[in-house]
C-alpha cells in the first residue's frame, strides 16, 4: 500500500511536528490496548537483561579484582560460575569468559507495536489495513485541523484504486 506513494508525507514546522507526535503517541496507546500490542513493556523488548548472566559476570568479576574477598563468599560465587558452566573445575579462562559476558539476550517473543497492529489488520484483509489507514489519517486531521493541504489529499486516498486492482479479498503477506 505504500510503494512508492508520498500522499502521507507531509511538510510541518518543528513545534507542530512535535505536537503531532503528541497527539499520535495516544492514538498508538489506544491501538496498544485494542491489540494487545505493548509499547516498552518488557514484551514489546527486543533485548532482555539475563539476571543470571549478568550475576555470573559480576561475580567472575569480584573474583577477578578483589583479593581481599572473605572465603566464604569466594566459594559461594565460584559454586555459581560452577552450575552456570556445569563443571567441577573453573579455569583463569573461563572467569575472563565470564567476567566479559554479555548479559542481554534476544527477546524470543519480541513483537514489535506497529507490526503487531499490522499483523493483526491482516488478518481481515486489504478493506482492514484500508480502515487503519484511514484511522490514522483522520487522526491527523482531528488533532492536528490542518488548513493547508493538498487539494488531492484524502483519508481514503487510492483505496478504490487498490480494491480494483487486488479485488476486496486478497490475502495479505507480511514478509
Amino acid at each position: 500500500m505504500k510503494d512508492h506513494n508520498s500522499h502521507d508525507v507531509l511538510l510541518l514546522c518543528t513545534s507542530c511536528h512535535a505536537i503531532s507526535n503528541y497527539y499520535d503517541n495516544h492514538l498508538k496507546q489506544q491501538l496498544a490496548k485494542e491489540f494487545q500490542a505493548p509499547i516498552g513493556s518488557e514484551e514489546g523488548l527486543r533485548l532482555l537483561e539475563d539476571l543470571e548472566r549478568r550475576q555470573v559476570r559480576s561475580g567472575a568479576r569480584a573474583l577477578l579484582n578483589a583479593e581481599s574477598l572473605p572465603a566464604h563468599r569466594k566459594e559461594e560465587l565460584l559454586h555459581a560460575l560452577r552450575e552456570f558452566y556445569n563443571t567441577d573445575i573453573i579455569t583463569e579462562e573461563m572467569l575472563h569468559e565470564a567476567a566479559s559476558l554479555e548479559t542481554r539476550i534476544y527477546n524470543e517473543s519480541y513483537i514489535p507495536h506497529g507490526l503487531k497492529v499490522v499483523q493483526r489488520h491482516t488478518e481481515g484483509g486489504l478493506r482492514s489495513l484500508m480502515q487503519l489507514e484511514s484511522r490514522w489519517r483522520q487522526h491527523f486531521l482531528d488533532s492536528m485541523q490542518p488548513k493547508h493541504l493538498p487539494q488531492q489529499w484524502s483519508v481514503d486516498h487510492n483505496h478504490q484504486k487498490l480494491l480494483r486492482k487486488y479485488g476486496d479479498d486478497l490475502p495479505i503477506k507480511l514478509s
